[in-house]
């Protein structure tokens, strides 16, 4: 069994507002239990309201956290400075993420609590902390994280975590190559064959998964004025699915410019392209404090 909670569900920034209060307002975070394993993906803004419910669960108790994170753009690492248990002696955190482009990704966890940006520094968190980029597969007990390279204009990672026969995947900020791998750069075979491989790719990472945190940040009407921005439609994210076989879709890393009303739009979207394949997959929409049972 794998229990998931949304902490954040929002892309880009953070929204607070009447307009956004049911699908939420803070950005990227997920909280996945399985047995006694805590596993975080993600640090935006969501992180925080995480960390204070962690505290309260377990007091004085020492604890492990294993925080996974898909890259360091801001909505995904803009909470970390308020994660709370990271200020406590007796929390072990274990920081996993892709290797950095120019700078490691401990450098740039460090650089945000720069004095210029934040009025406390990274050696200021009491909790035992370690920082490891990661290119293969994290054995934590008797779970398994897997990562996978996604398209997006940084060093990004969806991750799967494998529990018996259970499988949660976390893949945002992700857009499919078919889009954006014909500019010139490939030979006519690349230009026809290889964007579709990198998505098959993608597909295979996911098969069979029970639920896919999928990104899916613009409407089809949305999309092609975005294109290489490293985002997904709705229509693309839930053809990755059908395909994929996957039991659940929550859609995820709602854009800011997207209220309730319009998130509810899309979600109908993609519950009528799904039955357009005679597909299987139910199609939710993330909303924060959303929790779900796999397996």
């Amino acid at each position: 069994m794998i229990n998931v909670t949304f902490w954040g569900t929002r892309g880009s920034i953070a929204t607070p507002g009447p307009k956004t209060a049911r699908y939420g307002g803070n950005t990227s975070c997920v909280e996945a239990r399985t047995g006694n394993e805590v596993i975080i993906f993600d640090a935006g803004t969501g992180i925080r309201g995480l960390g204070l419910s962690l505290l309260e669960e377990f007091g004085s108790k020492p604890f492990t956290v294993h925080l996974f994170i898909s890259h360091t753009h801001w909505d995904h690492i803009q909470g970390f400075p308020f994660f709370l248990p990271a200020f406590q002696e007796n929390t072990q955190l274990r920081v996993y993420g892709p290797p950095g482009r120019d700078r490691s990704l401990e450098s740039i966890l460090r650089v945000q609590m720069d004095s210029d940006y934040f009025p406390v520094e990274l050696g200021a968190m009491k909790a035992s902390i370690t920082v490891k980029e990661i290119n293969d597969s994290v054995a934590i007990n008797n779970v398994t994280v897997e990562p996978f390279f996604l398209n997006h204009p940084a060093m990004t990672f969806g991750y799967r975590l494998t529990s018996g026969k259970n499988s949660v995947v976390y893949a945002t900020d992700n857009e499919p190559y078919r889009h954006t791998l014909h500019r010139g750069s490939l030979s006519k075979k690349q230009e026809s064959d290889y964007p579709e491989y990198l998505d098959m790719k993608f597909v295979e990472f996911l098969e069979g998964t029970d639920l896919y945190i999928g990104e899916a940040q613009y409407t089809t009407k949305e999309y092609p004025q975005k294109i290489g921005w490293g985002h997904s439609s709705i229509e693309d994210t839930v053809e990755f699915a059908w395909r994929a076989h996957v039991g659940k879709l929550a859609v995820f890393h709602h854009d800011p410019l997207h209220d309730d009303k319009t998130i509810d739009g899309m979600i109908r979207i993609a519950q009528k392209l799904v039955a357009q394949h005679g597909a299987k997959v139910k199609c939710i929409g993330a909303r924060e404090g959303m929790k779900l049972k796999v397996g």
